[in-house]
Order: structure tokens, then C-alpha cells, then sequence
């Protein structure tokens, strides 16, 4: 794998490490909202399912 390969796959990794991480702060942050007010969380599911994708698109890159 040549330099500009290796750094473009590297790059796009990073990016949806970063979208990753956003969801799961999201997740956080919402999870702990919802359940200090409800007994119900709502759109977790949503995030949850964003994340996952995240995790298999970096999966197939590695």
C-alpha cells in the first residue's frame, strides 16, 4: 500500500471515528436527560442504529 493510499484510508477512518464518537456522546447526554425526566428513553434506538452503522463502515476499512 503506497503513502497516499495508506493516508487516505487513515483519513477515512477518522472521519467516521468522529461521527462515532459524536453519536455515542449524543447517546450520553440524551440517555441521561430522558431517564433524570422519564421512565422511557426515546429515540435511542435511532443513535444506537447510526452508531452500529459508523462501526461497520470502520470495520470494512480495516
Amino acid at each position: 500500500m503506497n503513502n497516499e493510499s495508506y493516508f487516505n484510508q487513515l483519513q477515512f477512518i477518522s472521519e467516521h471515528v468522529t461521527k462515532l464518537s459524536s453519536y455515542l456522546q449524543v447517546l450520553h447526554v440524551y440517555a441521561e436527560n430522558e431517564m433524570t425526566f422519564n421512565d422511557k428513553i426515546g429515540n435511542i434506538y435511532e443513535i444506537l442504529d447510526l452508531a452500529v452503522k459508523e462501526i461497520d463502515i470502520i470495520t470494512q476499512q480495516v
